[in-house]
């Protein structure tokens, strides 16, 4: 990957993506340059006990503010890591961990609709052009987003306050679609197989410190999840 031995991150990005990865597993499909598909290689050298949960909150809200920039309209982060309106969504971020020889590294993709209109398969899909009603360089969205990671990776701060206030539906019902039960632990609150149905509805209460969704029921009850286990319906 020519990732040996750095210190600095490095990014790559595409023009014409072929085989966009997004959340579990999905398909990220893109028109050719109208749209930022960028991954961002951050070496965690020195990063003896790096909190990864915390690392992606203040990601994301790195990724999700020079974006707003571009548009009124207000954006935010759905969890776990779609970038969104109230209603459409604009992009997202899919983090993961790799090594090259003996250094580990954490992988940020980022993918975000810059001038794209059209989506086959995506009816909730929406772009900047769209919301701004006027076509972007590709470039200068990409320029602002490497900027602000860059400053929060030399500069890392606390900004759990900020990635809350992001948080799309935060204090309000939402529906959680049930995936599986598989990375369902031991210690947690309740086990998805004892819950019974397809879906949980519930007050929208955090993101905690594992980066589990949390919801309150009627009944004061709290239930944690990870990503995976539900889904944040939209």
């Amino acid at each position: 990957m020519g990732l040996g031995n750095r210190s600095l991150p490095i990014a790559i990005f595409s023009d014409d993506q072929r085989n966009g990865k997004g959340q579990q597993g999905k398909k990220w499909t893109t028109e050719v340059g109208k749209n930022v598909t960028i991954t961002i290689a951050l070496p965690l050298d020195g990063w003896k006990n790096i909190d990864v949960v915390l690392l992606n909150k203040a990601l994301s809200v790195c990724t999700l503010k020079p974006i707003q920039n571009f548009v009124d309209e207000p954006l935010f982060l759905k969890w776990p890591n779609d970038i969104v309106t109230k209603s459409h969504k604009l992009g997202g971020l899919l983090m993961e961990m790799t090594q090259v020889m003996n250094q580990k590294f954490l992988l940020l993709g980022i993918g975000i609709n810059v001038n794209q209109e059209n989506w086959e398969s995506e009816p909730k899909a929406t772009s900047l052009r769209k919301l701004k009603g006027e076509l972007l360089e590709v470039a200068d969205v990409m320029d602002a987003i490497l900027l602000s990671i860059d400053d929060i990776w030399k500069n890392m701060r606390d900004l759990k306050l900020d990635y809350r206030q992001a948080l799309w539906n935060m204090g309000e019902e939402v529906l959680l679609d049930i995936q599986s039960n598989e990375k369902t632990e031991k210690h947690e609150f309740v086990e998805i197989n004892e819950i019974g149905g397809e879906q949980i509805r519930g007050i929208f209460h955090e993101v905690d410190e594992e980066g589990r969704i949390v919801v309150s029921m009627e009944n004061g009850t709290m239930l944690r999840f990870h990503h995976g286990q539900v889904r944040l319906k939209f």
